[in-house]
């Protein structure tokens, strides 16, 4: 979207700290940083989970308003920011008049749909190292943090990957422990999630135990 366009009059100051909306709330509205941060987070077994960190440039909370339904995640101003809260209409007037806006749309929902789609595959899957391994993958995609050339962040615990994956915790601390034994991952100090330290490794023993589990030669 044009931040810059629509800042001068539209965008509205969030200190540090200001909760912009609940999960469960009713939804009437979207964001657009134009400046600052806002972190998304979602209620989980063992506490909220961050499913991003958005800065300049980036929108939110679009689903409510075009689906109608409660808002399935909290925002919170993470750094002092500058929002242009769009409603229903203006949304239909920006996507009218910029073709840019329709098309970052479009890419925003086909990445959440994209995501579903490969969620509802992975619980496809017998067995729970494919599972875990496949839905671990999944989280570097779509949620994950780069810390370096070859290793990302994913914030996520045995509970909330099981109660994702329809998993039992200790299976899938289970295979988190053999990954991280193969040096695939390293669980944060705190405790927050796991470095996945070598991503082309993890894809191809993705694609290792798929096979495997294709031909029937996994254990049961």
């Amino acid at each position: 979207m044009d931040a810059e366009s629509l800042a001068p009059k539209l965008a509205v100051s969030y200190p540090a700290g200001t909760v912009l909306f609940q999960e469960g709330d009713p939804g009437g509205e979207m964001f657009l940083i134009v400046a600052g941060s806002v972190r998304v987070s979602k209620r989980s077994a063992s506490g909220d989970r961050t499913l991003a960190l958005l800065g300049p440039g980036e929108f939110f909370g679009e689903m409510a308003i075009l689906t109608g339904e409660e808002r399935s995640a909290t925002a919170m101003v993470e750094e002092d920011a500058r929002l242009v809260p769009i409603d229903a209409a203006m949304l239909e007037q920006l996507v009218a008049r910029s073709p840019e806006i329709s098309v970052r749309l479009l890419k925003r929902l086909a990445f959440r749909l994209k995501a579903t789609n490969d969620l509802a595959a992975i619980l496809l899957h017998r067995d729970a190292r494919v599972r875990v391994v496949r839905g671990l993958a999944l989280l570097v995609e779509t949620r994950g943090e780069q810390r370096g050339p070859d290793e990302v962040f994913v914030e996520t615990n045995p509970q909330d990957l099981a109660t994702e994956l329809g998993l039992e915790s200790e299976e899938v601390a289970t295979v988190l422990a053999r990954l991280e034994r193969g040096g695939l991952v390293v669980p944060a100090g705190d405790n927050t999630g796991y470095l996945v330290r070598d991503l082309e490794r993890l894809r191809e023993f993705v694609d290792f135990l798929t096979a495997r589990e294709t031909l029937g030669e996994l254990e049961t």
